[in-house]
């Protein structure tokens, strides 16, 4: 028998309770009431079924609609996740379905090799209120979505026919944010096109000899690592006044971290990613899922373990980075 998806026609089958047929419906992936239980009705939402994590794989194929996936991840084994992960992600993409998912730091890597993407707010540890607020945002329709290359937006239906009543700023600040970075990368790509024409390679050995001219087009990962080391000093000397938030930039720390890791031929993972940004887990998931959109970063899978993804600089984003490290040795 399929499972029919509540759309104000009546209940769900399966369900140990009837819910009110209004609100975004919202299917949760849980073993046991929990949280997202109340963080579903504070959000508005209308939970049309629970399931638990052995029945997922088999439940969700018969699912049909535009529900909500919420995920409750934390507390469940690293084998069961890698084996409903997969069919989560088949699942969000071919239902065009907005996830929320709560993981535990132990858990950043595993979950964000499967989950990681636009259609997925990832929530490290996080508290009722964060639950609430990603259940609200994945409910409502998508913003226009900023592209790199040019600025453009394009917006896509609403969900439901629900209709946004406002704008959310935190994630418009945000949008806004990754595209002037992606604008800066793009700017900083082409100067350095027209300065040196195609870029050689970026990780070369770098062994200056005795009289080598000042400036050169190639970085080594030590001035790369010092920048980073000048930047967290200031949390050591302003930090006695709370003022570590001054400084709080996730987006730069992150594609410094990377572009050094770049040079070295060292591999980052996601979790190493989240720790480089200097925010809390669940801020720096969202800004490399931005990032990752806006063609900033790229994700490589581990060859060895499939539980793992790698981060990395996409080759305009080195090449932007380069070009921005040999010209602040001029100023």
């Amino acid at each position: 028998m399929g499972i029919a998806m509540a759309n104000g026609s009546g209940t769900t089958a399966g369900a140990t309770c009837p819910y009110a047929m209004r609100g975004s419906a919202m299917l949760l992936i849980a073993d046991a009431a929990g949280p997202f239980d109340t963080a579903i009705v504070q959000a508005g939402g209308r939970l049309i079924r629970r399931v638990p994590w052995s029945a997922a794989a088999d439940t969700l194929p018969r699912i049909a609609g535009w529900p909500v996936l919420v995920i409750e991840a934390a507390g469940i084994a690293d084998d069961r996740l890698d084996e409903i992960l997969p069919v989560l992600a088949q699942f969000i993409v071919a239902a065009v379905a907005p996830a929320v998912v709560a993981i535990t730091a132990d858990q950043i890597d595993l979950v964000a090799g499967h989950l990681l993407g636009p259609d997925v707010r990832l929530l490290c540890a996080p508290t009722m209120d964060e639950r609430v607020a990603a259940l609200r945002a994945a409910a409502a329709p998508p913003l226009p979505t900023l592209h790199a290359d040019l600025g453009r937006t394009v917006e896509e239906p609403a969900r439901d026919g629900y209709r946004a009543e406002g704008p959310r700023p935190p994630l418009t600040r945000l949008n806004d944010r990754v595209a002037e970075i992606a604008r800066l990368v793009s700017d900083l790509s082409r100067d350095v096109h027209q300065a040196t024409g195609e870029i050689a390679d970026r990780r070369p050995g770098y062994d200056a000899e005795p009289g080598a001219p000042a400036f050169t087009t190639s970085v080594r990962a030590q001035e790369v690592r010092r920048l980073i080391a000048i930047r967290q000093k200031r949390g050591v000397f302003f930090g006695q006044f709370g003022g570590e938030a001054l400084f709080e930039d996730p987006a730069w720390e992150m594609l410094l971290d990377l572009y050094a890791a770049e040079l070295e031929g060292t591999r980052v993972s996601v979790s190493s990613l989240c720790i480089a940004a200097g925010v809390a887990p669940t801020t720096a998931l969202r800004w490399i899922t931005k990032m990752t959109e806006m063609a900033l970063f790229v994700r490589h899978p581990d060859p060895v373990d499939r539980r793992r993804a790698f981060m990395a600089l996409s080759p305009r984003a080195s090449e932007a980075m380069r070009g921005y490290m040999v010209a602040v040795r001029k100023m």
